[in-house]
């Protein structure tokens, strides 16, 4: 079956179990989709107020070192995002089991492992992202680098400081965008094998390793094309968000006026339902092209 009419099938199985619609935007959401879904909604701090937040605290650490309330405090905030990772993961890999079990039973795929196994799910895509933290370790310093020269003896004014420092350090955008797409496409193909073949994680990641090693373009087609329809969905839907969220802010400045406030509100709600729809639509796509794939792998 080619690429394009594996992607059309898992395509009108998604739209046929409209069940795994809820299930993919939750998942989403989990894996961090909420920061994108909020932006709409939330009002970013300026670079002033950053540093009159930030300021007293830097001044206070330079100046007088790391107290003890403020290492617990770190070490409280650490363990609090550890904490949110593993739970939101868990919850995540249970989400996807599911959904990959419905996409599967609509398929005609058998499953040889009806057990949920969330924790190896969790394990399996921790696994395949480690490279990307590499990156993003590697390539987070070369930025910061970039930046700070940039700033400090800036080559061109004319431009915008942002595309300096991309067109400046490219090789660490492109390790940080190839990772990421191993990472995703690794991690859901062996979380595939765990939830639906039963295999153990090493073994589920070294199976995934070697699909896309041995057919790169169509792993990468699989990944990158329903990627690239939910970002296309999610910037207009974002920007269209926003911009009912800045009418609903004008509106609230405008207390004699309850009928443009209610529209308003009527308005940016409505189009941020519609977004959270199509994306939960495009991520049960996303998902499902995974689950058909392993399917005709099976056959």
């Amino acid at each position: 079956m080619n690429r394009g009419a594996a992607l059309t099938g898992a395509l009108l199985v998604t739209l046929a179990t409209p069940s795994t619609w809820a299930l993919a935007l939750a998942t989403f959401l989990l894996r961090g989709g909420i920061v994108i879904v909020a932006l709409p909604i939330l009002v970013l701090p300026t670079p002033v107020g950053l540093g009159n937040l930030l300021a007293p605290t830097l001044t206070a650490i330079v100046f007088g070192g790391l107290s003890v309330s403020l290492l617990v405090l770190i070490a409280a905030i650490g363990l609090s995002l550890v904490a949110w990772v593993v739970a939101s993961g868990l919850l995540a890999a249970i989400l996807e089991a599911e959904a990959a079990r419905i996409v599967a039973a609509h398929e005609d795929v058998v499953v040889r492992r009806r057990r949920v196994e969330a924790g190896r799910v969790l394990l399996a895509r921790i696994l395949a992202h480690l490279p990307l933290v590499l990156a993003l370790i590697w390539g987070t310093t070369r930025l910061v680098a970039v930046t700070y020269r940039e700033l400090t003896n800036p080559g061109d004014v004319a431009t915008p400081l942002v595309w300096r420092v991309l067109l400046e350090s490219p090789e660490a955008v492109l390790a940080i965008v190839l990772t990421w797409t191993v990472g995703q496409a690794v991690g859901a193909i062996a979380a595939r094998r765990v939830i639906l073949a039963g295999g153990g994680v090493f073994r589920a990641l070294r199976d995934a390793s070697m699909a896309l090693v041995q057919r790169p373009l169509t792993v990468l087609a699989d990944f990158w094309l329903p990627t690239l329809a939910l970002g296309l969905a999610l910037a207009p839907s974002a920007l269209a968000a926003g911009s009912a969220g800045n009418l609903v802010r004008e509106a609230m400045n405008s207390p004699n006026e309850p009928v443009r406030l209610a529209l308003a509100v009527v308005l940016f709600v409505s189009l941020w339902v519609v977004g959270l729809v199509v994306t939960g639509v495009i991520c049960a796509w996303r998902a499902a092209v995974w689950t058909v794939a392993f399917g005709e792998a099976q056959r």
